[in-house]
C-alpha cells in the first residue's frame, strides 16, 4: 500500500519539473517538446531565453471528416523558420524548430523580435501567403504560445 495520494504526487512532481524548465533557461541548454528530435539554438550564456511553444495546424485535409478520424495534416518533416530582426549579420542566421506529426512545437530563443517566416523545406498550400510572414517577440524567462492555422482551401 503506497501512502502518498495521487494528488500528492502530482504535486511533488510538477514543481519538479517546472524547475528543470527554470534551471534549462539559467543554463542556455534546449528543451524539446515537439518530439524526438532536439530544438536548439544558439545562445549566449548572459543571456536569458524565452520558450516559443505552439501549433502548426493545415487543414481542411479532405471535403469532410468523419468524427472518428484525425483530418488534420501529418507535418512529420516540417520545421516552422524564426529569423531573428538584428542589425549587421552577426546572430541573424534563422532557427528552424521541428514539428512532432501533430504540428507541435517548443524552441528557446533569445529575447528580441522574430520573423516568423514560413515551413521547411516549403509551404504549398494556398493560405501560406496568408499566413506568413508573422512577428513575435521573446521576451527572456517568458513563455509565448504562438499557433499558425494555414487553409488548404479544400471545401
Amino acid at each position: 500500500m503506497n501512502p502518498m495520494s495521487e494528488g500528492s504526487r502530482v504535486a511533488v512532481i510538477f514543481p519538479l519539473a517546472v524547475s528543470l524548465v527554470i534551471m534549462a533557461l539559467f543554463v542556455g541548454t534546449y528543451v524539446s517538446v515537439a518530439g524526438s528530435q532536439p530544438i536548439s539554438s544558439s545562445t549566449s550564456s548572459s543571456q536569458i531565453q524565452g520558450v516559443v511553444t505552439g501549433y502548426v495546424t493545415v487543414s481542411p485535409s479532405q471535403p469532410s471528416c468523419p468524427a472518428s478520424q484525425t483530418c488534420g495534416v501529418d507535418m512529420t518533416g516540417y520545421s516552422l523558420i524564426f529569423t531573428p530582426r538584428c542589425v549587421g549579420t552577426a546572430g541573424c542566421s534563422p532557427i528552424v524548430a521541428p514539428l512532432a506529426p501533430s504540428g507541435h512545437y517548443s524552441v528557446l530563443l533569445n529575447p528580441g523580435e522574430y520573423s516568423v517566416t514560413g515551413l521547411a523545406p516549403s509551404c504549398q498550400w494556398v493560405g501560406c501567403p496568408s499566413a506568413f510572414p508573422r512577428t513575435v517577440t521573446v521576451e527572456g524567462g517568458m513563455q509565448l504560445v504562438f499557433d499558425v492555422n494555414i487553409d488548404t482551401g479544400i471545401r
